[in-house]
C-alpha cells in the first residue's frame, strides 16, 4: 500500500471481530517494523506487553475503564517507556563506535550526560513519552499497511495496569493499543482542522 493511502485510511477501530486472530508470524513482522522507529540518541526506550490470553484481556479491560475493544481485539498492546535513558545506552553506543558515528570519548561524554539527566524524573518521563509515542504511531501505521486495525487508548489506570501486569517502577505505561480485524464498517471520518488553522509559518 502507498504511504499516502496508509495515512489517509488509518482509523481508530472500536469494533473488532473476536473470531479473527493476528498470527505470531504477523506479530513478528509488525514489530520488526516498529523497532525501526526513531528515538533520541537511538536509545529505544519502548517496551511492549502483548495481551492475548482471554483472562488477561479481562484484567486489562478493567484497567481501561471497561472499554470493550480491549477484550474483543485479537491483541491489546500495553505500550510502555523505560524511564532510565542509560538502560540500553552501552550496547547502542558501542554499535555507534563500531560504525564510526561516535568515538570512545564521545561515548564517555554522552554517558555522563545521561547519568546526570536520569536523576530528573520529570525529564525522564517526558523523554521516554516522546520517543515511545513515535514507536506507537509506527505500530499503528505498520499495522494498517498489513490490513490490521488499531485503536490507541489513553483512557486507562496506569497504576492498576502496572500492578496487574508486573510492570517495574522505572517503566511508564503510556497507552494501550487494541489490534485486530474490524467487524463493522467505519463511520464517516470526523472533523479535522484545516491547513490554515493548524500550520503557522515562521511564528505562532
Amino acid at each position: 500500500m502507498e504511504t499516502r493511502d496508509v495515512l489517509s485510511q488509518r482509523r481508530s477501530v472500536h469494533y473488532f471481530d473476536s473470531s479473527k486472530e493476528i498470527s505470531e508470524e504477523q506479530i513478528r513482522e509488525l514489530f520488526d517494523l516498529v523497532k525501526l522507529a526513531p528515538s533520541g540518541y537511538n536509545l529505544q526506550p519502548w517496551e511492549f506487553i502483548l495481551v492475548r490470553d482471554p483472562e488477561n484481556k479481562k484484567k486489562l479491560r478493567k484497567c481501561a475503564f471497561n472499554q470493550h475493544h480491549v477484550e474483543e481485539s485479537s491483541t491489546s498492546v500495553i505500550v510502555c517507556g523505560n524511564m532510565d535513558p542509560t538502560k540500553y545506552a552501552e550496547k547502542n553506543f558501542n554499535d555507534w563506535v563500531k560504525h564510526g558515528y561516535f568515538s570512545e570519548i564521545d561515548v564517555e561524554k554522552t554517558m555522563a550526560q545521561l547519568n546526570k539527566l536520569k536523576e530528573d524524573e520529570n525529564f525522564c518521563k517526558m523523554w521516554t513519552m516522546r520517543s515511545t509515542c513515535l514507536a506507537a504511531m509506527q505500530l499503528m501505521i505498520a499495522a494498517e499497511d498489513m490490513g490490521i486495525g488499531t485503536c490507541p487508548m489513553e483512557g486507562f489506570n496506569p497504576e492498576m495496569t502496572a500492578k496487574e501486569f508486573g510492570i517495574p517502577k522505572d517503566v511508564l505505561p503510556i497507552m494501550i493499543i487494541a489490534m485486530g480485524y474490524e467487524s463493522k464498517a467505519a463511520l464517516p471520518r470526523n472533523y479535522r482542522r484545516p491547513f490554515e488553522e493548524i500550520v503557522h509559518f515562521e511564528k505562532f
